[in-house]
């Protein structure tokens, strides 16, 4: 098999690509961004227009390579006519997928933590250095502009044209300077697919209103780590905003008018205490800088799961062994 998907690996086993695909499972669930649901993805390394994914499954449960199953980028069908049954909203997948040919790997959860900011108007912002891949604009998708007529309202992303119209949103109609220059693939340039500008998503992360987000990366490793650190970012802009809103102070700035009795003349009020988000400069320094360090988180998670008794995988018995 090709060269991997993890950083500094020459080589790649498809049983070493379903252990990373578990392991990765268990870690976003044992950090609670992913619960009984949400899902892991990455793009087969020798067939890039297939990819794997659990079958429906939780992911904390996911325990062998029965577990996953191959799909085709084209219109997400499993490749195997007897596949088992996977999640309805693999749609996300597959279509980020087909827009994207350097994307490897994506991320979908429903986090607690960053759910308010798909329905309360307040935009996420990276408020902490380990969050610089969040830029400074994450988009927001309302699936209701995306419904055909008469089709489901669930809030799920269940076909192609839905799928297609999620991942439109992390490439507008904006300058493709800012992910494009720190997003940088850890995979060898015959797996990465072209390097031209227009292959290169403008966002790393996107809400999805009264849903949750979803985040794209160019390796497994990467792409759990975003989701770990937009759920991060998430919790420490909350709780900044909620300390602000308690102790902010006000100031009232103004001239004083002495011979009328001392009141203000032009006055305004200015808020004190405002949040310090990172800067556009910032944040793909602090990513471009965190990125060369994506292995030390890894190797703790994989190991906080694999000493947990909830956690199990075991690939004797099948083909991949």
């Amino acid at each position: 098999m090709s060269a991997g998907y993890f950083p500094k690996r020459e080589t790649l086993s498809l049983k070493d690509l379903f252990k990373g695909l578990a392991t990765a499972s268990h870690v976003l669930h044992y950090h609670g961004v992913l619960d009984a649901y949400g899902h892991v993805s990455v793009r087969s390394p020798d067939n890039p227009a297939t990819f794997w994914m659990p079958r429906n499954v939780p992911p904390a449960l996911i325990s062998s390579p029965n577990d996953f199953v191959e799909y085709k980028i084209e219109d997400a069908s499993a490749v195997e006519t007897n596949a088992a049954k996977g999640y309805v909203e693999r749609y996300i997948h597959s279509e980020i997928y087909k827009k994207f040919p350097d994307i490897n790997s994506v991320v979908h959860s429903h986090s607690e933590h960053v759910l308010p900011y798909a329905v309360s108007g307040v935009p996420l912002k990276p408020t902490i250095h380990m969050a610089g891949f969040l830029g400074t604009t994450v988009p927001i998708w309302n699936i209701s502009s995306a419904y055909s007529s008469g089709s489901l309202q669930d809030v799920l992303v269940r076909d192609v044209p839905l799928g297609a119209s999620f991942a439109s949103t992390f490439k507008p109609a904006t300058s493709t300077g800012f992910i494009y220059s720190k997003v940088r693939s850890a995979l060898p340039s015959q797996i990465g697919g072209s390097q031209e500008p227009d292959n290169k998503p403008n966002h790393s992360v996107s809400l999805m209103q009264n849903h949750g987000f979803t985040t794209v990366a160019y390796g497994i490793e990467e792409a759990v780590y975003q989701a770990i650190y937009t759920q991060e970012a998430a919790k420490a802009q909350t709780s900044s905003l909620v300390l602000r809103n308690a102790y902010v102070g006000h100031v009232l700035e103004g001239k004083v008018d002495v011979e009328g009795g001392g009141k203000f003349k032009s006055a305004k009020v200015k808020a004190e205490g405002g949040i310090a988000y990172l800067t556009d400069q910032e944040a793909h320094d602090t990513w471009k800088s965190i990125q060369t360090t994506i292995e030390r988180p890894w190797e703790l998670w994989q190991r906080e799961v694999e000493v947990h008794p909830l956690y199990r995988y075991d690939s004797s018995g099948t083909d991949y062994d």
